[in-house]
């Protein structure tokens, strides 16, 4: 079966395109003018928008994994020669010998990366996408910190950070962060779910 996969150019233009339209519907958004209020509706998604094209570009022009956009990626034999040739230049083992072993050892030890922990990625992104979903459905229920931190922790924990601790401080404190910045400063009311504040 063929990977499923995208090279970096291909997945920066399709972020390019959706961060476009994104931003021409953020620029179509009214503004309040019977009340002045610091920050108008409009601004986050503009913000937003501009971000997403910014990170876009910065992905189409770095540079991918070998074979990706086209690039040759070595045969695993000429690959195991070179090695073989260093190999035998540190420990004087013959060239011939060293390339055998080194190439067989490269074509073994590449495994397919995957992202989390299911090795098809078409379902990682169908649980990446029902994770957004929960997160979205449990967002007033719970609260803005509570919501966020359980989604962050979740989404880091499952990406294989296992640094718990750290985890559990950052999973915590961006949210608090975010959270009274916008109600303190910005005067943005966001659900508080449980919480008493």
């Amino acid at each position: 079966m063929t990977p499923f996969g995208f090279s970096n150019r291909v997945l920066a233009v399709v972020v390019a395109l959706f961060a476009i339209g994104y931003l021409v519907l953020a620029f179509r958004m009214p503004e309040f003018t019977a009340v002045e209020v610091p920050v108008q509706p409009s601004t986050l998604p503009r913000w937003l928008g501009a971000v997403l094209l910014v990170l876009a570009g910065v992905l189409f022009f770095q540079r991918g994994a070998p074979g990706e956009d086209g690039e040759r990626v070595p045969a695993a034999g000429s690959a195991g020669t070179a090695a073989g040739t260093g190999d035998a230049g540190m420990d004087g083992g013959s060239g011939d010998a060293g390339g055998e072993g080194a190439g067989a050892a490269a074509g073994a030890a590449a495994p397919r990366a995957f992202l989390g922990r299911i090795p098809d990625a078409r379902l990682e992104l169908a649980a990446f996408a029902g994770s957004i979903a929960a997160y979205v459905l449990l967002f007033e229920p719970l609260g803005f910190l509570i919501s966020t931190a359980v989604y962050v922790f979740g989404a880091s924990w499952y990406l294989g950070y296992r640094r718990h601790w750290a985890n559990a401080l950052v999973s915590v404190g961006v949210p608090a962060v975010l959270y009274f910045t916008m109600s303190e400063f910005l005067d943005v009311a966001l659900p508080t779910g449980p919480l008493p504040f």
